[in-house]
């Protein structure tokens, strides 16, 4: 394995850190979000029960 080879290696390692590091931060944040952002929110429900439509 050559120099290209290892740098190649390490370029792909950094590169899949930031992509699963920026995608558990995503995920965290829009558990941990305020209600208003949450996907769910107790108050608002999306599917009104009781109702047809």
């Amino acid at each position: 394995m050559g120099i290209s080879g290892i740098a190649g290696l390490v370029a792909a390692l950094v590169v899949g850190g930031a992509v699963g590091t920026a995608t558990i931060v995503g995920v965290v944040n829009s558990q941990t979000s305020p209600p208003s952002q949450s996907p769910a929110n107790v108050e608002q429900p999306a599917i009104e029960y009781g109702t047809t439509s």
